[in-house]
């Protein structure tokens, strides 16, 4: 990268380092370069994206000039901004994030969404809920936020993902309705023993074969198992609805973020099993199918699906 030089005629202050970076980063391709070099710059500085612009006229230290460049080599590596920070923000929430977890994205607030209408039914009832693969927590974290009053239980298969997500729920102070434990799937759990009202997941769904095809910061830093969907991309989402009837209470919920193009086989899939009713499909934001929902037969009250 072109010499950030110490030796400017003039001290570097915050908003040139805006301004340069961001060019730099627009030079190469990285998208949101604004937007990631404010976060960088304000992680370097200990300060809020806010006070770079409050202080921008602040001229930076030899010190920290030398640890923003290494941070701007590490960008430019490949590796993600969350990793580097080590943090990242879901449903308004900060959370910690590493190598062993997925970086939440805006795309899975949709699944939050989408099952709050069936969480708020029947006030003063507490529901119980399973996230099966929570990595960083996002999801049930997101979730007990906005409904502290119901039970969560949320695994992984990886111990590291399940200390990172139970300590971002001790930060938001969520700790208490949430239990935690490592396992494959429903592997630990026994069949009538484990009764639930609604069972989350954002499963690996991309197809194997698509994997080496992602931007290179997913796909050289966040975790292969948990993107990794097998040749068709559909493998922990099948196993996940031919099993989760056995945990869920009669008018219980499945809800799973999904490929945009994974609709038809997810309905397929369902119908085949015989225990939902038919799938409703929710779009995201960006007009493309991502949640999955489907209730256990039998159902003896309307569920207000999101619109």
């Amino acid at each position: 990268m072109p010499n950030m030089s110490t030796d400017k005629p003039s001290p570097w202050t915050i908003l040139d380092l805006v301004k340069w970076t961001t060019g730099y980063f627009r030079d190469h391709q990285i998208e949101n370069a604004r937007s990631e070099v404010e976060i960088l710059l304000a992680y370097t500085l200990k300060t809020r994206r806010i006070d770079l612009y409050l202080n921008h006229d602040q001229p930076l230290c030899a010190a920290e000039l030398k640890r923003y460049k290494s941070l701007i080599k590490r960008r430019l590596g490949g590796e993600p901004v969350a990793y580097i920070t080590g943090t990242r923000e879901f449903w308004s929430l900060a959370l910690t994030v590493n190598s062993s977890v997925l970086i939440p994205r805006p795309d899975t607030e949709c699944l939050v969404e989408a099952v709050l209408p069936f969480l708020d039914e029947h006030p003063g009832t507490t529901k119980r809920v399973l996230e099966m693969g929570t990595g960083s927590g996002a999801i049930t974290i997101a979730l007990a936020h906005e409904h502290p009053e119901h039970r969560y239980v949320a695994m992984d298969r990886s111990a590291t993902a399940v200390r990172t997500a139970r300590q971002n729920a001790r930060t938001h102070r969520l700790d208490h309705c949430i239990d935690w434990f490592c396992g494959n799937w429903n592997a630990a759990l026994m069949p009538g023993r484990e009764t639930f009202d609604l069972i989350v997941s954002n499963p690996p769904y991309i197809r194997s074969r698509d994997i080496n095809g992602l931007q290179p910061e997913i796909r050289d830093y966040e975790p292969r198992m948990a993107l990794d969907g097998d040749g068709d991309g559909l493998r922990c989402i099948r196993h996940i609805i031919e099993s989760a009837h056995r945990y869920l209470r009669t008018g219980g919920m499945i809800a799973l973020e999904m490929g945009c193009d994974q609709a038809a086989d997810i309905v397929r899939i369902a119908d085949a099993e015989g225990h939902y009713g038919p799938p409703r499909i929710i779009k995201d934001y960006s007009g493309n199918d991502r949640v999955a929902l489907m209730a256990k037969k039998g159902l003896r009250h309307k569920i207000n699906f999101v619109k």
